[in-house]
């Protein structure tokens, strides 16, 4: 609590966020939610300690106003002891209707989660920027269109059951189209563009990629998993192929001006528009 988060950086309940109306925090309860009890016991912290207004975010999360930095460390050690856990790292995030609503094209909390453990194991949390966020959309009667993030997963029917269309750099309406993906490549892709854009520095997002780099993404379909492979920089990245013809994992993840164009077109099918 010793230090402020810049404005445009994340004001996380450890790191608050100087405003014109003293500090400001937001809290992301892992449970995606919060039982009466623990909002009323919530609000009436907020009375304590801040303006006493609690607002919900466009994102689902809370934020409080008014706070001070000794009234700050009061909060977090009162949210504590209501047992409300809050999610920290990269914001990787879901509808609010997640799992419950009857016309989601799927489920995407299960993906949320591969994707939250899968950023971790690949020590990506302090190589980006804290605005950097990922999106999974299911789909249903609540959309996540009206939401910014550098990555974006949404469900759709296709022939065979259920694949993700992912895409970079936007909302709903003006993402950069990628792909069209199987569910079980979908973690390892978006953890691929999450390194890419930590190669670029902490205050790099998606839409800092180049055009090559999104159609090297979009091209390849062998994906090794995120906790094994290599921090590769772009000067030792190279470029080869598995036995089987396709892609290597070196030659993604570090490549971002030698990797060749073009590539393989397999299970991922670049969408219409890139």
């Amino acid at each position: 609590m010793n230090a402020f988060s810049r404005r445009g950086a994340c004001p996380a309940l450890s790191a608050p966020m100087q405003t014109g109306d003293g500090l400001l925090v937001r809290l992301n309860p892992v449970a995606g939610g919060l039982l009466p009890k623990s909002l009323i016991g919530l609000c009436e912290s907020a009375l304590r300690h801040g303006n006493g207004i609690m607002e919900v975010t466009a994102r689902g999360g809370l934020q409080i106003r008014g706070l001070t930095h000794e009234s700050a460390r009061l909060l977090a050690m009162e949210v504590d002891a209501l047992g409300i856990a809050v999610r920290t790292g990269v914001p990787v995030e879901t509808g609010p209707l997640a799992g419950l609503d009857p016309e989601e094209i799927a489920d995407p909390r299960p993906m949320a989660e591969r994707i939250r453990v899968a950023i971790e194991e690949a020590g990506l949390t302090a190589r980006l920027g804290p605005k950097v966020s990922v999106v999974i959309d299911g789909g249903g009667q609540l959309t996540m269109d009206a939401v910014v993030a550098d990555v974006r997963l949404a469900a759709i029917r296709t022939d065979a059951g259920v694949g993700w269309r992912i895409a970079v750099a936007g909302d709903g309406q003006n993402v950069r189209p990628l792909a069209m993906i199987e569910k079980d490549a979908a973690r390892d892709i978006a953890v691929a563009i999450l390194r890419m854009v930590a190669e670029k520095g902490r205050e790099a997002h998606a839409r800092d990629l180049t055009e090559r780099q999104r159609r090297s993404l979009a091209s390849w379909h062998s994906f090794a998993p995120p906790s094994v492979l290599p921090d590769i920089s772009p000067s030792r990245g190279e470029i080869g192929s598995s036995a089987d013809g396709r892609t290597s994992a070196a030659s993604v993840f570090g490549a971002t001006s030698a990797i060749s164009e073009g590539g393989d077109q397999g299970a991922i099918s670049p969408l219409e528009g890139e």
